[in-house]
């Protein structure tokens, strides 16, 4: 047995330790599990401690059985075995593992039985000689959860050491109280208002009207050519969503289908739309590396035309759109496709942002990638992710956005949280960019799903955005529409409203105590208020953005 800091380490052990959380006066008594939403995505010396003390795994170790892979090899790997599982019960799981005899490797946490299909819990692109911290978790659906595996694919045969694992369970109830708590911290203000007259004397029983006129948090949706002068759709749209994003106007098959016939025709009429309506857009996309989606006289290009080309459509589309849009998706699916980088070198995506970032400074410039998210795909592990845009910030590049398209199925709610958890530690905006729900499923079950990844995505503080891709074609969506041909919500559009209600302050009616003052909590956004003393009326404004600090604001009458 070594020792590291103090701490008892085998091959295969577990240190332990309590996270204590404290919560605002202002949240709801509650005495089960606060979820823990440390991360780490740095590859360390030493192990931390397991979450939550190790939750139903404290002083368990792994045992080491024997598997026969897809490739007919046989391989040793760690599995816990599993006691006491509640279908229906949510898991949060964890561990940090170190291998040995190979460079790196892709270490997959899945949980099931010998005879049953695995769920995938999550997954760590593991390094040796320092600990590597993998994050997910599932959902029982079935009681065929025997064990949870660690398992890897390529080598011959790995030795994996395993320390601080944990995984902690949580009642659905308990779940949705702890979103509720990170809501309300980092959705939310406290807010009081004070009300003197003009020689400052505090006014009690003042009464006072505060409405929230717009929202901080941007949610959105898609919107298509079938929205041109469609103004019931636009109604509907203007009456629930803040953002926007053109689902294939901007894209370079739909501006330029034939070599240097350009056609902006559709974009600028839907910009027209937002610009009208103060409605926040988001650009989507500058280049595609999915061959599928690059036009075809692109292919055909030689590598110096291929070049002029890129050149030519940036120019062209910051020319005509810079400040327009406040991200750019400059580089679309990179992690799973290769178009320009296989033509024009392994730089080509460093240009790319390069490129636009001199010609539109103040936009945000995004990675979008599918599958980070919503699955384990070796090709987009959250930690693939994390080391492509670090290898494009060291190369120089400006780039400063998190794109996730969640294209669902089945949503696992702790390993979309655990992957949030992740990408957050690097500080930058993270938009959910594309979302929607399988059409395989019946649209009660599609709209159960969205409630699902809208909450995770709302109640998580490093998401900044959501956009949902239902946009109306020819009366049908891409797999998840909100309404109906004549506009009449599906159970999905229920969820969306339902929702929107909810994260909204609203109308707020109340008198000023003996102090002169009135305390409430409000969502981030702006507002106008009225305080109205005797026959003495002002009207106001303020806004609340995110602080730990109560916002003070004083009005005289």
């Amino acid at each position: 047995m070594k020792r590291m800091r103090g701490h008892p380490i085998f091959s295969l052990s577990l240190f332990y330790g309590v996270l204590f959380v404290s919560m605002p006066s202002f949240v709801s008594p509650y005495d089960g599990p606060l979820y823990d939403s440390s991360a780490f995505a740095e590859c360390k010396l030493y192990p931390e401690k397991p979450l939550y003390g190790g939750g139903i795994l404290k002083d368990k170790l792994p045992e080491f059985h024997k598997f026969l892979r897809m490739d007919g090899k046989t391989v040793t790997a760690p599995i816990f075995k599993l006691q006491d599982i509640t279908p229906g019960t949510i898991y949060s799981f964890s561990t940090w593992i170190r291998i040995k005899s190979a460079d790196s490797a892709l270490i997959t946490a899945s949980v099931g039985d010998k005879d049953s299909e695995e769920l995938c819990v999550g997954t760590v692109d593991a390094k040796p000689g320092c600990w590597s911290f993998l994050k997910g978790g599932f959902v029982v659906s079935t009681l065929n959860l025997s064990s949870i595996f660690l398992k890897y694919s390529d080598q011959e045969d790995l030795e994996i050491e395993i320390a601080s694992a944990s995984l902690q369970p949580f009642t659905e109830q308990q779940w949705l109280l702890n979103q509720q708590t990170k809501i309300n911290m980092a959705r939310k203000r406290a807010v009081t208002i004070h009300v003197a007259n003009k020689q400052g004397v505090r006014l009690e029983g003042a009464s006072l009207k505060i409405q929230q006129v717009s929202k901080d948090f941007l949610l959105g949706s898609a919107i298509a050519y079938t929205f041109i002068g469609n103004t019931p759709y636009q109604n509907w749209f203007l009456e629930r969503f803040n953002a926007a994003v053109f689902e294939d106007e901007i894209k370079w098959y739909t501006t330029e289908p034939k070599r240097g016939q350009l056609n902006y025709t559709l974009a600028d009429q839907l910009l027209e739309f937002v610009r009208r309506n103060q409605i926040t857009v988001r650009g989507h996309n500058i280049f595609w590396e999915d061959p599928k989606y690059t036009p075809g006289w692109v292919q055909n290009l030689t590598d110096s035309e291929l070049k002029s080309a890129v050149n030519s459509r940036i120019q062209s589309l910051m020319s005509k759109y810079k400040d327009e849009f406040v991200h750019w998706d400059v580089n679309n699916e990179l992690l799973h496709f290769d178009f320009y980088e296989q033509r024009l070198g392994p730089n080509a995506t460093l240009e790319f942002y390069r490129t636009v970032h001199q010609q539109d400074p103040l936009a945000t410039l995004f990675l979008n990638e599918f599958n980070v998210v919503e699955n384990c795909d070796s090709s987009s592990t959250v930690d693939k992710y994390i080391s492509k845009l670090r290898a494009l910030k060291e190369d120089g590049m400006s780039m400063n956005g998190i794109g996730l398209e969640g294209h669902f199925g089945v949503p696992n709610r702790p390993r979309i949280r655990a992957t949030l958890d992740k990408l957050a530690t690097l500080g930058l905006p993270i938009w959910l960019t594309e979302v929607d729900i399988s059409n395989t499923f019946s649209m009660e079950t599609q709209a159960i799903y969205l409630e699902q990844v809208l909450r995770e995505g709302f109640s998580h503080p490093a998401v900044d955005g959501i956009m949902l891709w239902s946009a109306i074609r020819r009366n049908k969506c891409y797999r998840m529409c909100l309404t109906d041909p004549d506009l009449n919500n599906l159970p999905t559009g229920d969820v969306v409203d339902k929702l929107l209600k909810e994260w909204d302050t609203g109308v707020l009616k109340g008198q000023t105590d003996e102090h002169g003052s009135y305390s409430f909590y409000g969502f981030l956004g702006d507002y106008k208020v009225t305080a109205k003393c005797g026959d003495k009326v002002v009207d106001s404004a303020f806004s609340l953005s995110r602080s730990e600090e109560t916002k003070h604001f004083s009005i005289q009458l």
